[in-house]
């Protein structure tokens, strides 16, 4: 079994093959994208499983532990069945040469568990890119999505928007339907408008920016769905969530129109399956009083976590936190190896700021993550020359404890950010489970 990451569809369609082919059983949602795959996965399960529908889900990489990755209406498969299902495909993966890639073998083992659980319908995040991705193994799907597109993972989608479009763009499908989320790089839209023409898809469609208007009962969604606004509360915070939940909705409508399965989706169980979405590490707040409970000294202030791992993320974390009014940010701050450390803090830190580096644990059945040395990211600040006060912390206990020490309720705040692999370790620490 392959340990590291090696894009191809040949191990994964021969795999597959061995398993009797469990894709071609399954009606699917597949989004690509930067930035909001995940937020938007989210957004139409909790949509799906509102209007009564069983759903199966698979994200990755997995927040907590590598069976959080694949979930249905919602819940993980238990771990005694994941160990099972992994020992299972592993093994034939084995015995057969495959070669496949842990990645391979995970995806493997959701799409084999989603057809024997007879779900009505699976959403299915991109692991990297799209084109080579391990979950392109469909012929047809009832949708292909592509979030926001930004710089992230160079070394393999190429080092420029247009080539990183592409990559995503691979999942569209001849004669089938896209939905595109609005794009801030206008080089990602025009890349992506050429590819839907090339490709040659069915319907597309372009989600325009979305537009609130203030109504008496709150804030709407302006001229959505059919020129009517829909009143929506999204429970996960920043700007990025508006055209996240747009880009849901509108594949939810097109969904419902185009297939009669899904026809009798209403407009209720759009409104209600956004706001009791749920997904951790995206801009959330952490409990003062859980904080203090742990880490056995007073807090009075909630935490700031945000899993922004690239230059595109980073810039709208502090856009977020620049609206909150602070004097001065703590930030808690890991990267994974190969990111772009000086663009991500370009962004993310001004003078006075405080920077307490830290790293994160060993990510389970993905060896080739590492994060970067703590004091390689504390290096950076001399080399941008910014008045930024630094310290490096052991573990996520350190660093708490040394951001709310150092911390002056009176205009400050203190944030996590840089992976969600440091946000899993926080989420262990804490004990919290979701």
């Amino acid at each position: 079994m392959s340990t590291g990451i090696n894009l191809g569809l040949e191990r994964i369609n021969s795999l597959l093959a061995l398993l009797n082919n469990p894709h071609k059983r399954l009606s699917v949602i597949h989004i690509a994208g930067t930035n909001g795959k995940g937020s938007v996965s989210a957004y139409i399960d909790s949509i799906l499983i509102q209007s009564g529908y069983k759903t199966g889900r698979f994200n990755s990489p997995h927040f907590l532990e590598p069976h959080d990755s694949i979930k249905i209406n919602g819940l993980p498969i238990s771990q005694e069945n994941f160990k099972k299902e992994n020992e299972f495909i592993t093994d034939i993966n084995l015995k057969n040469n495959v070669g496949a890639s842990s990645f391979e073998i995970l995806t493997s083992i959701a799409l084999n568990w989603f057809d024997k659980q007879q779900i009505d319908i699976a959403i299915i995040e991109v692991g990297m890119g799209g084109r080579l991705d391990a979950t392109n193994v469909f012929d047809n799907v009832l949708s292909s999505i592509i979030t926001l597109i930004g710089m992230d993972h160079e070394t393999f989608l190429g080092d420029n928007i247009e080539s990183i479009a592409k990559e995503k763009a691979g999942i569209m499908k001849a004669n089938g339907n896209v939905v595109i989320a609005p794009q801030i790089e206008k080089e990602a839209a025009d890349t992506l408008k050429k590819c839907v023409d090339e490709i040659g898809c069915a319907k597309s469609i372009f989600v325009e920016s979305a537009k609130w208007e203030q109504e008496e009962t709150g804030l709407a969604l302006a001229n959505l769905i059919n020129h009517s606004n829909i009143r929506i509360n999204i429970p996960l915070s920043g700007n990025i969530q508006l055209e996240n939940s747009a880009t849901a909705i509108i594949a939810i409508d097109l969904l419902r129109t185009t297939e009669k399965k899904f026809a009798n989706i209403s407009n209720e169980h759009i409104i209600d399956g956004i706001s009791s979405t749920k997904w951790p590490g995206r801009l959330q707040w952490i409990d003062a009083f859980k904080l203090s409970n742990v880490i056995k000294m007073p807090i009075t202030s909630n935490l700031l976590i945000d899993g922004a791992h690239n230059p595109q993320a980073a810039k709208a974390l502090r856009t977020f936190v620049n609206k909150l009014n602070k004097n001065k940010v703590h930030w808690i701050f890991s990267a994974t190896k190969g990111k772009n450390l000086t663009k991500i803090l370009d962004l993310l830190l001004k003078d006075e700021d405080s920077l307490i580096a830290v790293g994160f644990s060993q990510v389970e059945g993905m060896p080739w993550i590492n994060c970067y040395d703590p004091n390689e990211i504390i290096e950076y600040t001399k080399n941008a020359k910014k008045n930024i006060n630094t310290f490096v912390a052991k573990d996520v206990k350190e660093a708490l404890i040394h951001a709310y020490s150092n911390y002056n309720e009176e205009g400050e705040v203190v944030v996590l950010c840089g992976s969600l692999y440091l946000i899993a370790d926080l989420f262990k620490f804490l004990q919290i489970n979701d």
